[in-house]
């Protein structure tokens, strides 16, 4: 059985001459993530076909028993808070022996809140027999790079840069071109959701439209990280509470910033889940490196 470590996809709209003359010696990449196939979800946020969508997509294939991988995961969890505001996703794939008990708790004892799966295939892409091994897709769900974790960083920076915002689900604004830029970053969620609104009323009827449209995306958005909180509430607190700080911050001095913010001043009411909330951060504090 092949080992499957970490796949990620990343949206790249341009790739460096290097990258393409390393392609064309290497790996084979003719293959989109459209042949991705993946195992039932250990931990982490849940990955759809609807949730990788338009965005850049880190998969990495690894194992338990595989001291490289686990040495790579910390990196892969650097990746995923940097990047996964501006739309990366990061999956892990397990692919050696190992209950789902013992997947989950190698993840999070190296600090991994990024998605983790049991094993995962990618039509066309199976032609390994190492782990870890990476793959790297772009929006469009080309595969773009393959191979070391501990090399694919500027890559997936450079992808993640070149990206259109996630938000956006690759359509490209004509009329409010600032808010292509604005709406990549989830930090600048909450200003752009704000101008937006101030432009559904345009008296020019292309730009109205955008505007509503945007404001339909980003309120969309909104609901569904309040909602992934609230559904890891009782089974991943931490992770809960960071998601909920997540979304108070992508949308400071809006609605859906006001309700992340309330939601959590009234958990931290409750002393059990807080004690929660402590264990689990220090659990993660003191898992090995």
């Amino acid at each position: 059985m092949i080992q499957v470590a970490c796949v990620v996809v990343v949206v790249i709209a341009a790739i460096p001459a290097a990258w393409q003359a390393s392609a064309a010696d290497g790996p084979n990449l003719e293959f989109t993530i459209a042949g991705l196939r993946l195992g039932r979800q250990v931990s982490g946020l849940p990955c759809t076909p609807e949730s990788l969508a338009h965005r850049p997509v880190l998969l990495e294939f690894w194992g338990i028993h595989c001291p490289p991988c686990l040495k790579s995961m910390p990196k892969l969890e650097e990746l995923h808070r940097g990047l996964g505001p501006q739309g990366l996703v990061v999956i892990g794939a397990h692919a050696q022996d190992g209950t789902p008990d013992e997947v989950r708790a190698a993840a999070v004892d190296r600090g991994a809140t990024f998605a983790i799966v049991e094993h995962a295939t990618v039509e066309g892409g199976m032609d390994f027999d190492g782990i870890p091994h990476c793959m790297l897709f772009d929006h469009t769900g080309k595969c773009v790079y393959r191979g070391s974790p501990f090399e694919v960083h500027d890559a997936a920076v450079a992808v993640v840069k070149a990206a259109p915002g996630a938000v956006l689900q690759g359509r490209t604004l004509e009329k409010l071109t600032a808010f292509n830029e604005l709406v990549r970053n989830e930090r600048q969620f909450g200003v752009a959701l704000k101008k937006a609104k101030g432009l559904t009323a345009s008296k020019n009827a292309d730009m109205a439209a955008e505007a509503e449209f945007v404001v339909e995306r980003l309120e969309a958005w909104g609901k569904e990280m309040l909602d992934e909180a609230d559904a890891r509430k009782a089974n991943d607190p931490l992770v809960a509470v960071e998601t909920l700080q997540r979304c108070a911050l992508a949308f400071k001095g809006s609605e859906i910033g006001i309700d992340a913010d309330k939601r959590l001043k009234e958990w931290k009411k409750d002393a059990e889940f807080r004690a929660a909330v402590k264990a689990a951060a220090m659990e993660r504090n003191t898992s090995p490196r």
